[in-house]
């Protein structure tokens, strides 16, 4: 078993940032088993699901919209009204941004 500590710095590369690292590291003892990977909004990244995937890790996770990748994939700026989704698919990974209605309601008089 792994502890999570911080951000694996050892591992870093030109390739690999020290969140994929990460991941990868934590990640270790299930390649090639076919599970399922859901994480937060911190450690996705295109690169970090395909190089999961290739070891027979499916991954699914949130984004930050100020990732500085996320750009590249929808643009800079992307004008959205409320309920519209939008999709890219590139390969084996599968990007949807939606924005939601935020409704308030209240009860009782």
């Amino acid at each position: 078993m792994t502890v999570y500590l911080s951000k694996d710095r050892k591992h870093v590369t030109p390739s690999m940032t020290a969140t994929h690292a990460t991941v990868t590291g934590l990640a270790a003892r299930i390649r090639h088993v076919g599970h399922k990977l859901y994480m937060g909004n911190f450690f996705p990244s295109p690169a970090s699901f395909d190089d999961l995937h290739t070891k027979t890790i499916h991954c699914c996770g949130t984004v930050r919209p100020n990732r500085k990748w996320i750009t590249k994939y929808f643009g800079h700026k992307m004008k959205m009204k409320s309920c519209d989704l939008k999709t890219k698919v590139k390969g084996n990974l599968t990007a949807i941004v939606r924005k939601d209605k935020l409704a308030f309601s209240t009860v009782g008089g």
